[in-house]
């Protein structure tokens, strides 16, 4: 290799069982929600109550839908100046090394670990969730603050 000369970027790719989990609750979800809608005039018990459970998979299905097209059908790249993340429902974001100011880990009860990154002169914030293989090598980059060495 020549000095001076760029390595390809570090594609790293959403794990499959996020891939597969998120998806597949967001076909069951709207697809029980949908039956449960259609069925809801026809049940014995109150309209009101399957109108509610209808709702309720439905508004949980819709957000499995989204994190699955938002998140798990993106793929995040590292290279020297950075890293970027791109998908289908999500403008691409890159971000320099140099750029980041603040970093640490965001924890909640049902969601996937998730890093909150803040960078650029307007601090600005990203939540990138940790579904993607070696998503450890992110940690390691922000952490030395360039692509991670060992």
């Amino acid at each position: 290799m020549t000095p001076g000369a760029e390595l390809p970027p570090l594609v790293l790719r959403c794990r499959p069982v996020w891939c597969l989990s998120f998806g597949g609750a967001a076909l069951t979800l709207l697809a029980l929600g949908a039956t449960t809608l259609a069925g809801a005039l026809h049940a014995d018990l109150p309209v009101w109550t399957g109108l509610a459970a209808a709702i309720v998979m439905l508004a949980f299905g819709a957000g499995c839908a989204q994190f699955f097209l938002r998140h798990a059908l993106s793929h995040l790249a590292l290279d020297e100046r950075g890293f970027r993340l791109r998908g289908p429902l999500r403008a691409t974001v890159e971000v320099a090394w140099d750029a980041i100011e603040d970093w640490d880990h965001a924890r909640a009860p049902i969601v996937p670990p998730v890093l909150r990154i803040v960078h650029g002169p307007g601090r600005r914030r990203l939540l990138v969730p940790l579904i993607y293989e070696n998503s450890h090598l992110l940690e390691v980059g922000l952490l030395q603050k360039r692509f991670p060495e060992w």
